[in-house]
């Protein structure tokens, strides 16, 4: 390294707090990055930098991170609860857009994704539910072995420093009650609750119990069905957002070993020229193998090239790392062609089966008079809370934009909930997965396998259907948790970055309600608001339906389901594009994530999900990568990690065993708000 490389590496050492090299600036990749790498990371949010820290764990192995985004420099509406749902700075995200969705309206979607540092969980809303452990176990019974709930709860725990810190009264009237044995307080991720809560939480639980909705003291036992104040991640000491970055990597700036490049967009992986011969003796005989990968700052800037040792790591979503595979050589034959992308692997799965959590928000103006929200976080008040929030951390702006949730099984949501499960194995899968790839024998045989599956998950009281999120302004968000509708994701040009931008090179088509069913459920979460409003509980709040949500009971099905067309949004939780399941199924990648067809590239994000949880899918993703850098120790001859597939531990005990569950002490008797400011302003409470 000359002088000049030696200056700019301290300068950016000292600025950044990071030491020997560890983050590289843009301008300086050459001459500040090794000759080549063990492993590289493409993508540095959630999953890419817990990787990347555990596999640099050993010092004798060296990883770098390729990250299209920046740091970010840690600005309110990213660290404050209180103002998440604000927006996006536009710089973070991705700025993605659905293609027209034919099943809706024939309009597109914003589809914001996290370009940072950090990734989603820098814009995520905080929420962290883990979903029902039947969840998990369809995950090994579609054929991956050591993916059932108990191959997971470990890497829940490893992955959570969970702190119940509740005000009593609080811990009393809310029913948070956590079952700390499932929960980890090691881990490097702060997951916790705020030191406020608005008075509108103790309403809609009890609303919801009176509808027979069962209240959960804790939402992430793996009994996912109820209603709960679900645990965020947040940072207990200070009250700020708790992401992947501040867990992950900030903690670990001194090794030497850990390389991040921001601003590298990772435009191809590179493979040989040809797989080893089929006749060799060794194991990985007629596999490709990736050799390093390509990546450049822009559209215009020259095309950087970085050698592996080890492995090629994709880690970059739901939606780019299978567009990155496409451009690579790796997808459907088809889709390559049209590419003009030699064929390294035809691997028909390749964007395929994508899922996602579509919502709905409707709105019932909560007017009791005195009533405080979040709407009166306004002038005067605004500063008197600020002021609160940065002298002691209390008050309304240590709580997320959502906090208090319900999942609704099917049985919740219809008594003929049997009947409406009886017409699902009936319908042929072609029928409802897009034409050209995802026609192919291999997909339908999936779909099927899924549809078989979803009927047998829908039918259980334990797992939920539909989730209903409450703000404290009278928002009820309705989200189905088990869609059967399947979307896409394809490349639109060989290079990512032509015309200056991978959102614009990426056709991103969720088909929203594709399978009515869907949107029926959705219909039906909407008729549950409409219930739920008008429970003695809820009556309190004097809420004021706004249209077309004022009189459900006069529209007819029909009515409601335009309106579900026209508002349907996304929950922002893209998965399955990718997906861990057999080769015969669809599959992308092994249960050990190894893209089928090669012998050192995987895929540890959102995207390997084979069906999505109900649940809002962070935990998920902490655990998937934690799992997976055990995976990536146990393969390496040098090595050494804990089993991943050793998680047969005993279920945890179900919290219910003293009597069913339903309200708890303080839910049952006394009023619901008291209808004064003062009591809504936070009360001072430290573990």
């Amino acid at each position: 390294m000359d002088l000049t490389a030696f200056l700019v590496a301290i300068f950016f050492s000292a600025c950044l707090q990071a030491v020997d090299g560890l983050l590289v600036p843009a301008n300086k990749f050459i001459d500040l990055a090794l000759p080549s790498y063990d492993y590289i990371v493409v993508g540095g949010g959630v999953s890419g930098l817990v990787v990347a820290n555990r596999l640099t764990e050993n010092k004798n192995v060296t990883v770098l991170v390729l990250e299209a985004g920046d740091l970010d420099s840690g600005p309110d509406l990213v660290t404050i609860p209180g103002l998440v749902g604000h927006g996006f700075i536009p710089s973070q995200n991705w700025n993605i857009t659905t293609a027209p969705q034919e099943s809706l309206d024939n309009r597109t979607r914003d589809y914001g994704q996290g370009h940072v540092v950090g990734g989603g969980s820098i814009l995520n809303g905080l929420v962290m539910t883990r979903g029902a452990r039947y969840d998990y176990d369809a995950w090994r019974t579609l054929g991956n072995p050591g993916w059932s709930w108990h191959g997971m709860l470990r890497y829940f725990k490893k992955s959570e420093n969970f702190t119940a810190c509740v005000a009593p009264e609080d811990s009393q009237n809310l029913h948070i009650r956590p079952h700390m044995k499932v929960h980890g307080q090691k881990g490097p991720l702060q997951v916790g609750y705020p030191r406020f809560f608005y008075n509108s939480s103790r309403n809609f639980l009890e609303g919801i119990s009176e509808l027979g909705i069962p209240l959960l003291p804790d939402i992430n036992t793996g009994i996912a069905a109820g209603a709960s104040v679900a645990p965020a991640t947040i940072n207990d000491r200070n009250q700020s957002r708790a992401d992947s970055r501040r867990a992950y990597l900030d903690s670990v700036l001194s090794r030497p070993n850990l390389h991040l490049a921001t601003q590298q967009t990772v435009t191809r992986v590179l493979f040989g020229t040809e797989a080893v011969d089929e006749d060799s003796e060794r194991p990985d005989k007629g596999l490709r193998r990736a050799f390093g990968v390509e990546f450049a700052t822009s559209f215009d800037s020259p095309r950087k090239r970085m050698a592996c040792n080890r492995e090629v790591i994709l880690a970059a979503g739901a939606i780019i790392s299978p567009s990155l595979l496409q451009v690579s050589g790796i997808g459907p034959a088809s889709v390559l062609d049209e590419l003009g992308v030699p064929v390294q692997i035809d691997l028909p799965g390749v964007g395929q089966n994508l899922q996602d959590h579509a919502m709905v928000g409707a709105f019932y103006n909560y007017t009791r008079f005195g009533m405080f929200t979040a709407n009166n976080l306004t002038g005067s008040i605004l500063e008197e809370v600020e002021s609160q929030y940065f002298a002691n951390r209390t008050g309304p702006l240590t709580h997320p934009l959502i906090s208090t949730l319900a999942f609704a099984s099917l049985r919740h949501l219809d008594t003929n909930w049997e009947t409406l499960l009886s017409n699902i194995p009936s319908s042929e899968p072609e029928s409802h997965l897009p034409p050209g790839p995802g026609q192919h024998p291999t997909i339908l045989e999936g779909y099927a396998r899924q549809q078989h599956l979803l009927t047998s998950l829908l039918a259980r009281s334990s797992v939920g259907a539909l989730e209903v999120m409450a703000d404290s302004i009278g928002t009820l968000t309705a989200a189905v948790q088990h869609p059967l509708s399947r979307g896409f994701v394809r490349a639109l040009s060989a290079d990512l970055l032509a015309n200056g931008s991978v959102a614009r090179n990426i056709l991103l088509d969720p088909r929203y309600c594709s399978h009515p069913f869907d949107c029926d459920i959705i219909v039906r979460g909407l008729k549950l608001n409409n219930q739920l409003v008008k429970t003695k509980a809820m009556q309190q709040l004097v809420p004021q339906p706004a249209y077309p949500w004022d009189d459900l009971t006069s529209q007819n099905d029909t009515a409601l389901l335009e309106a579900v067309h026209s508002k349907l949004q996304t929950e922002f939780h893209p998965a399955g594009s990718t997906s861990m399941m057999p080769l015969e199924f669809g599959g992308v990648v092994s249960p050990r994530l190894m893209v089928y067809g090669t012998s050192n590239l995987r895929v540890i994000d959102a995207g390997i999900i084979p069906l999505l949880p109900a649940a809002h899918i962070q935990a998920a993703v902490y655990a998937i990568a934690e799992k997976a850098a055990d995976i990536i120790k146990q393969d390496s001859s040098t090595m050494s990690g804990s089993d991943p597939n050793d998680g047969d531990v005993t279920p945890p005990p179900n919290p219910f065993t003293n009597g069913p569950p339903g309200l708890g002490p303080g839910i049952a008797e006394g009023p619901g708000i008291s209808g004064r400011v003062n009591d809504d302003h936070g009360r001072p409470y430290h573990c």
